[in-house]
């Protein structure tokens, strides 16, 4: 299953006729992050938890940095590391969306799933719609720098801790982040329309395709 969030593949078991005799559907959920995390130091279980996901890394940071405020019996109060979090989510759903959007549900969407298989793929959406294609990389690595700049990192960041945040924006990265903002925002509702104009054309496939790549 090549546009997976995750892993997960099919197996066909098949008789002496070649008739299809069992159909399985493999999807590993099992981490053992619940055992990991056990005896170690809480501060260093934001940072863990969040190797679950290489896509949605931000989300797991925080949860755990939020039970982990819980537990010492602290939260971040004060506006600033509100905000930052705020931001880094922001730049995760931006990043995971734009992934989800353009790479793992337009090539159904835009070609049809009657279209040959070897053409539904974000190479034959580039060759075909490379601005819809461009867009869509673009806004990715924009959720990635809005990532980097409140959390250290584009992937597993370090910038949730209990009580708050250990990094501040400057104005440099604010800066370098609103000379594009408007790029993004113009780019995200068009998006939106393309997503409405397809459901419109015909609602089973979105609905197909949104399910298939959340599998």
């Amino acid at each position: 299953m090549s546009r997976v969030e995750g892993h997960g593949k099919v197996t066909i078991l098949l008789d002496d006729d070649g008739k299809v005799r069992q159909v399985r559907l493999h999807v590993v959920e099992f981490r053992g992050f619940e055992r990991f995390i056990q005896g170690r130091p809480y501060w260093e279980v934001p940072v863990m938890v969040q190797r679950l996901c290489g896509i949605c890394p931000v989300s797991h940071h925080l949860a755990a940095s939020k039970a982990m405020d819980a537990i010492v019996g602290t939260r971040a109060s004060r506006p600033p590391p509100r905000r930052c979090a705020a931001s880094c989510t922001n730049g995760q759903m931006l990043q995971s969306h734009a992934l989800h959007f353009f790479h793992l549900c337009s090539p159904d969407l835009l070609f049809g799933f009657g279209s040959e298989a070897g053409r539904r793929n974000i190479v034959g959406v580039a060759a075909a719609h490379p601005e819809t294609a461009r867009r869509g990389v673009l806004l990715r690595r924009f959720g990635q720098e809005v990532i980097r700049v409140t959390a250290g990192k584009r992937i597993h960041g370090t910038g949730s801790i209990p009580g708050g945040v250990n990094k501040s924006v400057t104005r440099e990265e604010r800066d370098i982040l609103l000379a594009d903002i408007y790029d993004m925002v113009a780019w995200s509702r068009d998006a939106v329309a393309l997503a409405r104009q397809l459901h419109g054309q015909d609602p089973r496939s979105t609905t197909a395709s949104a399910s298939s790549a959340r599998t």
